[in-house]
């Protein structure tokens, strides 16, 4: 009996052990790889050529955009576009104002970070905000935006733009559906005993 509970006792303390072991190596497995810093050199710099990207969108100073963005840089999500080169993110952006003009909100937030090794590494400015689009017959549509900078030197190099498009499609009156579908018989019998009589 004794022997019983001491193999009990046993199994029980390797498996705590087998567990705390696997969660102190889950740290190690996370997104971001290395110590990403919110404090590093250029930072102040970066932030304020992030706030001019952005405003470039919002006034159509294309000639900021173009000097503040490196020659090669890509723009990734906007619209339903996987990736943008420079120039035809400009050109999408001026057909946009075709049918609206932007405004950004003013208390948008904006995040430096500094990742030193993997994937990500490199300089980021991440920034948070509110996109009204005004149309001419007078609506607006308002949404959330996060944006993620990366830099190659004081130059934005890529951009990630995330918002729902869902919900401006709805707003400009459109119905999202999902796939068709067969409709299923009332009777599932019946296609069973179908398939009987080919066979």
């Amino acid at each position: 009996m004794r022997t019983k509970g001491r193999m009990k006792k046993r199994i029980l303390l390797l498996c705590l052990s087998l567990l705390l072991a696997v969660a102190n190596v889950q740290p190690g497995m996370a997104q971001v790889d290395g110590q990403p810093s919110l404090d590093f050199p250029m930072q102040d710099q970066l932030v304020k050529t992030a706030k001019e990207i952005v405003k470039a969108y919002e006034t159509g100073n294309w000639e900021t955009l173009r000097q503040d963005a490196t020659e090669n840089a890509i723009f990734h999500n906007l619209g339903s576009y996987d990736s943008l080169t420079i120039d035809q993110t400009i050109k999408y952006w001026k057909k946009g104002r075709e049918s609206a003009t932007p405004v950004l909100s003013e208390d948008g937030v904006w995040l430096g970070v500094s990742i030193a090794e993997g994937a990500r590494k490199g300089n980021w400015v991440l920034h948070w905000g509110t996109n009204t689009l005004s149309y001419p017959n007078g609506e607006t549509i308002s949404f959330p935006y996060h944006v993620a900078l990366k830099f190659e030197g004081n130059k934005v190099s890529a951009a990630h733009f995330y918002y729902d498009n869902n919900k401006i499609i709805r707003a400009l009156g459109y119905e999202i559906q999902p796939p068709f579908e067969e409709e299923e018989s009332e009777d599932p019998s019946a296609e069973i005993d179908g398939s009987k009589k080919g066979s």
